[in-house]
């Protein structure tokens, strides 16, 4: 049995409508016409929400029935709620339609200057109907979202360790040696990471994930790094080495390095793998997977390093 809350509201909805009705027909047969219903019906109607509201709501003017005061305020509220509901249905239908959806799209910081950019702008090329909302965060937050629904789709580092989730790769962007460009080794094509054992370091924060191939770089050349320098912040790193207080290891930099450093190829070469996304617990969006299944088409760049 339903709630009393529930019989009421259903009640009061179709007379509502018809209130709000009358205020863009003026009359009652327009306003019964117009919500699909016989005029003693809603006769009927208005004399049953005259008595659950405890005011009068209408009147007979002459042959007519008009609102009354009461009756005008009433249907002017009732029209707000009908206008918010016609914009949530057309929300609705809007989501349902891979071309004119809604993708809240996630991705990692380092990808924000280029990356994540030429993807958009590609496919804004294609559906440009199609609206986003854009949010940067570190990998895990963006995995936390994506299995909580806050955001469709994400693009980030791929790993094997990531639990519930389904990835697409798009690039690999090869680790380097960031150095300061007067640095003894800056000429050299190819650099293994015993060259700079006895070097101070810039680097990650324990705790960011990009910190971790790097830890196991290192373990796997046999060297403990020391760090003079730890941040969280990618380009910060980057910032430091160029002013020449330390080296980093860093994925390759998009667009090339920043002004007063370089980047030498690490060998053997170690890559991070970026791609999109998406949850498994979470059936995508129309928008999202058309987003998805569109950049799963497109040619993949060359890789380097």
């Amino acid at each position: 049995m339903l709630p009393a809350s529930v019989s009421i509201a259903a009640e009061l909805i179709p007379r509502l409508a018809l209130l709000h009705a009358m205020t863009e027909h003026g009359h009652l047969s327009a306003a019964a016409e117009s919500v699909g219903v016989p005029q003693p019906t809603a006769t009927r109607w208005l004399d049953a929400l005259n008595k659950s509201v405890g005011v009068a709501l209408t009147e007979r003017v002459g042959r007519r029935v008009e609102l009354t005061p009461a009756g005008h305020a009433l249907a002017e509220a009732a029209g707000a709620v009908h206008r918010e509901l016609a914009m949530g249905v057309a929300r609705a239908i809007e989501a349902a339609d891979p071309g004119r959806g809604q993708i809240v799209f996630g991705f990692l910081r380092t990808q924000g200057s280029t990356r994540a950019p030429e993807l958009l702008r590609g496919y804004r090329a294609v559906r440009p109907r199609v609206r986003f909302s854009l949010v940067q965060a570190g990998h895990e937050e963006l995995i936390e979202k994506l299995h909580a629904g806050t955001i469709d789709i994400a693009l980030s580092a791929l790993r094997p360790t990531d639990a519930d989730v389904e990835a697409l790769e798009l690039f690999r962007e090869p680790f380097v040696l960031v150095a300061p460009v007067e640095h003894r080794l800056a000429r050299r094509p190819m650099v293994h990471l015993r060259d700079v054992r006895d070097e101070t370091f810039v680097g990650l924060s324990a705790g960011i994930a990009l910190r971790r191939p790097v830890d196991e770089m290192f373990r796997a050349a046999g060297i403990r790094p020391r760090y003079g320098f730890e941040t969280e912040e990618v380009e910060t790193v980057r910032g430091l080495v160029a002013a020449g207080v330390g080296l980093g290891v860093l994925p390759q930099r998009q667009g090339g390095p920043v002004a007063g450093s370089i980047e030498i190829p690490i060998a053997p070469t170690r890559y991070r793998t970026i791609g999109l996304i998406v949850s498994s617990r979470r059936r995508p969006t129309p928008a999202a997977e058309s987003f998805r299944l569109w950049a799963a088409s497109r040619p993949r760049p060359v890789r380097t390093g």
